[in-house]
């Protein structure tokens, strides 16, 4: 697993649908994660919104069969999708959206069962 001493190149050889990044000494991985923090920052009036349902529909995409790995170690390569699942600020982001999604489904499910008897 990569850490914040390893760095990042651009791969040049990219695969279907995930852009991969090469540990190397080119960059640091520490920028790669600010960039997915920021990009979180710039899209964070959705993410709070309907973070959960974004996240979920992402993670199933991320995690769907035939998909390539996140972290390839035999290539050493690191999707750029590992940030963005593992990243706190999304997940904080995300964190109101799925906290209301969670009561309206309690919700709904104590108001079926009222309506059962």
């Amino acid at each position: 697993m990569p850490t914040a001493t390893h760095a990042v190149r651009w791969n040049s050889a990219r695969t279907d649908d995930n852009e991969a990044v090469r540990i190397d000494r080119t960059a640091k991985v520490t920028t790669v994660r600010a960039g997915v923090a920021l990009a979180a920052v710039v899209v964070s009036p959705v993410l709070l919104v309907a973070g959960a349902h974004l996240r979920s529909r992402y993670l199933r995409w991320i995690y769907r069969d035939g998909a390539p790995a996140l972290v390839d170690r035999e290539h050493r390569q690191v999707s750029f999708h590992y940030f963005a699942v593992t990243s706190t600020v999304v997940d904080w982001l995300c964190t109101p959206s799925s906290v209301l999604a969670s009561r309206v489904r309690r919700l709904r499910c104590a108001q079926g069962r009222r309506s059962e008897h």
